[in-house]
């Protein structure tokens, strides 16, 4: 998956090989051997690649197909785990009843 995921998110950055090596700190030829599989990046070096290009790991090792991955807990602001807990609870009626209340107390501040 490494290897088809590290080109079209390269790709879809619009960077070349050369501008990701130099973003991470390789040889172009380096970079050329992980897109076609010939070697694996070692764990620091995949980090470097997700950094530079934007994604999670996670995406380039093929284990989700979430390009951004998912915030950690600590990343979610209080509004969003507000959003996120009435959507458990309530599903997208009590959303929409949650945002009604949030513009009315906007309009009315």
């Amino acid at each position: 998956m490494l290897i088809h995921r590290l080109r079209e998110a390269r790709e879809r950055k619009g960077l070349s090989q050369r501008e990701v090596a130099r973003l991470c700190g390789l040889g172009i030829n380096q970079i050329n051997r992980y897109e076609n599989g010939a070697t694996d990046p070692a764990s620091h070096i995949l980090q470097k690649l997700a950094t530079s290009l934007g994604v999670s790991a996670d995406y380039l090792l093929g284990l989700t197909d979430e390009p951004i991955g998912i915030a950690a807990p600590s990343e979610v602001k209080p509004e969003e785990r507000e959003l996120l807990d009435m959507f458990r609870q309530e599903g997208w009626r009590g959303v929409a009843r949650l945002s009604v209340e949030k513009a009315t107390r906007q309009e009315n501040a």
